[in-house]
């Protein structure tokens, strides 16, 4: 098993990434769920299920890994003809702590999640068959990464609209990182930028199941 560390200063952040290199040459060698898995420490390709909903009941989608960067990482979901279900990248950021700040800057940052079989959604996938728990497995993945990567679970994105705003509001317990100031007729920050708040954080590892 070889070992390699990299680091990339960058201002205020600077990125860690420790990938632990197995040679696997077959498939069975990989488990079958992601609940005891070290996702991090997995190479491209694919590496577990998670399970999902769909009419009918329960069933089970393939995950797949892929590296796009210097601790930028890819997770698509597909089922068993190969058809594209979902997918997430996930960006891990490191952050150095500074003596004068109370908090952990430390976090992973989600883009572009997208579920290609709801029909609800521009990025709809015309004949897939709609299938459940799409994002809440994608961002149950990306939560994963922050602990391995010591992020401590946190959790940042940007919604796109307000029908995924109100999503990650209520059923993943999201908050704005920059909410309205009352009396301020400006918009300073983002009003869609989200964050993962500590109390929230075991509900949306446990949420349908867990991984």
């Amino acid at each position: 098993m070889n070992i390699s560390i990299n680091n990339i200063s960058n201002n205020k952040f600077y990125y860690n990434q420790v990938s632990l290199n197995k040679n696997v040459s077959f498939k069975h060698n990989i488990p079958d769920s992601l609940t005891h898995t070290n996702i991090g420490s997995c190479l491209e390709g694919y590496i577990g299920k998670v399970l999902v909903r769909k009419d009918g009941g329960n069933t089970t989608l393939n995950v797949f890994k892929k590296f796009k960067g210097e601790n930028i990482e890819n997770y698509t979901l597909k089922n068993d003809k190969d058809e594209i279900i979902g997918t997430v990248d996930v960006f891990i950021k490191k952050y150095i702590p500074q003596p004068w700040e109370t908090k952990d800057l430390s976090h992973v940052f989600v883009d572009e999640l997208r579920n290609f079989s709801n029909p609800s959604t521009p990025y709809y996938t015309e004949g897939l068959e709609y299938y459940k728990d799409i994002g809440t497995r994608l961002l149950q993945i990306a939560q994963r990464r922050s602990d391995e990567a010591m992020c401590n679970g946190n959790v940042k994105l940007i919604s796109k609209n307000t029908n995924a705003f109100d999503w990650y509001k209520k059923v993943i317990g999201m908050r704005q990182e920059f909410p309205p100031i009352p009396g301020c007729k400006f918009v300073i920050n983002n009003p869609y930028a989200m964050y993962l708040p500590p109390e929230n954080k075991e509900a949306l590892s446990k949420l349908q199941g867990g991984l």
